[in-house]
């Protein structure tokens, strides 16, 4: 089989991988807090370096070009634009940090989506039932017969009382690990963000960082990278196809 066969294969494969994450971006356009992920790619060595039976740099016919390959799906951090919702359980945070939340299994998970909600005994919820965090690490209660607010620092105030809503952000964003649900889970030591950092809007979300615009153009450019892949394969297949039908009326 052609060599050509393969890079085009392996080029198809790698744009049918970004095609996936593009269309799951694509899926979360209106999605709170949703942080899009963008696929990275490198040049393939030849595949008789990547099976170990050549060394790369030995410039003979098997250091040749391998076309390309996936290596990792990256998330883009950057914020979403904010909206007004006039709801008092949505939240926004201005700034970097992340709201901790209690996971199904008690572990501590991060988000940017602020669409909060009060549980029927005041618990303060995600959209997906999991308990808002205070910066002790305990699940926010609040008195649901008194009326409270959310002062511009993050402190839930109700009662002569204020508790601090849990903003923390880690040393690196590339600790962080998507684990569905827009929530992510840390891999690294978690820092409170810094008093004088603290802004969170009581009334308003931060909307989805995915671009419907960018992301559909994106989709455009990977399905005619995949067309012209599935292209060459064709061409080299028939190529093929007539060297041999050549060869037999010869023999």
């Amino acid at each position: 089989m052609p060599y050509g066969m393969y890079l085009s294969a392996e080029g198809a494969r790698a744009q049918a991988q970004r095609l996936e994450v593009i269309a799951n971006n694509l899926a979360n356009v209106d999605t709170v807090g949703f942080k899009p992920d963008v696929t990275s790619f490198q040049a393939r060595f030849a595949e008789a370096i990547q099976q170990g039976h050549a060394g790369a740099g030995s410039r003979g016919v098997d250091d040749v070009g391998g076309g390309v390959k996936t290596i990792e799906t990256l998330t883009n951090f950057r914020p979403g634009n904010l909206k007004h919702t006039g709801n008092d359980t949505d939240l926004a945070i201005e700034g970097n940090g992340f709201f901790q939340v209690a996971g199904p299994d008690g572990e501590a998970l991060l988000t940017r989506a602020g669409n909060f909600r009060l549980d029927n005994v005041g618990r303060l919820m995600t959209a997906n039932g999991y308990a808002v965090l205070d910066a002790g690490g305990a699940p926010i209660q609040l008195a649901p017969n008194l009326p409270w607010s959310i002062s511009g620092d993050g402190f839930i105030e109700q009662g002569g009382g204020a508790v601090p809503i849990a903003l923390v952000e880690p040393d690196s964003l590339a600790e962080l690990t998507k684990v569905g649900a827009n929530m992510f889970r840390p891999r690294g030591e978690m820092r409170p963000v810094g008093e004088t950092a603290r802004a969170v809007r009581s009334g308003t979300l931060e909307m989805s960082a995915a671009s419907s615009t960018r992301q559909m153009m994106a989709m455009i450019e990977v399905s005619r990278a995949f067309e012209a892949n599935a292209r060459m394969i064709q061409t080299q297949d028939d190529a093929m196809g007539q060297l041999v039908g050549r060869l037999l009326r010869t023999a």
